[in-house]
C-alpha cells in the first residue's frame, strides 16, 4: 500500500484506533491480571496489579491524544472484583433435614481452585487531571473516551486542568 494513503486512513480513524487500542488493553489487563484463583491474598494483590496498570494505561493512552499533555489519573473502585470457584455438593436427607457437604474443586497440579468466572473490579470514577484540562473540547473528548471504553456515565467522569 502507498504510504500516504496508510497515513490517510489512520489520519481519518484516529478515534476508531484509539478506542480500539484501549480497549484491547483494557481486555489483556483484565485477562492476564486474573488468570490466578486460589488465595485472598492473591486475589488482592491481582486487584492492586489491576488497579495500577489500568491507572498507567489510560495516563500513558490519554496523554497522547491531542491537547491533553501530560496527565494523572485517579480511578476509584467498588469494589475489587469476584472470582467465583468450582465446587461438588452432596446433599443429604435424614429425619426431614437436609444437609449439604460443599467441598472446592481443586485443579490436581496445584493446590488452588478450579476457576468458574472472574468478575473484574467495577469502577465508580475517574479523575483526569492534565495539562489541557482547561479546554473544553479536551475535557469532552477524554470524557468520550473513557465513557465509552470504561462504560461510564459523565458524570463519574472529572477532566482538570494540571497545575503548572
Amino acid at each position: 500500500m502507498d504510504p500516504v494513503k496508510i497515513s490517510a486512513f489512520f489520519r481519518k480513524n484516529r478515534w476508531m484506533i484509539i478506542l480500539s487500542v484501549l480497549s484491547l488493553i483494557l481486555l489483556l489487563v483484565f485477562f492476564n491480571g486474573n488468570e490466578t484463583g486460589g488465595k485472598n491474598t492473591v486475589e488482592s494483590t491481582n486487584f492492586q496489579s489491576y488497579s495500577a496498570t489500568l491507572q498507567k494505561e489510560l495516563e500513558t493512552t490519554l496523554s497522547q491524544m491531542s491537547g491533553v499533555g501530560k496527565c494523572t489519573v485517579f480511578i476509584t473502585f467498588s469494589d475489587e472484583g469476584e472470582t467465583v470457584y468450582a465446587y461438588d455438593e452432596d446433599l443429604s436427607t435424614s429425619e426431614g433435614k437436609t444437609d449439604s457437604d460443599r467441598k472446592y474443586v481443586l485443579i490436581s497440579s496445584r493446590s488452588d481452585g478450579l476457576v468458574l468466572k472472574v468478575y473484574s473490579p467495577s469502577v465508580l470514577g475517574i479523575a483526569v487531571i492534565c495539562e489541557g484540562g482547561d479546554s473544553a473540547r479536551v475535557k469532552s473528548d477524554v470524557t468520550e473516551i473513557l465513557s465509552r471504553t470504561l462504560g461510564l456515565t459523565a458524570d463519574r467522569i472529572a477532566v482538570k486542568k494540571m497545575n503548572p
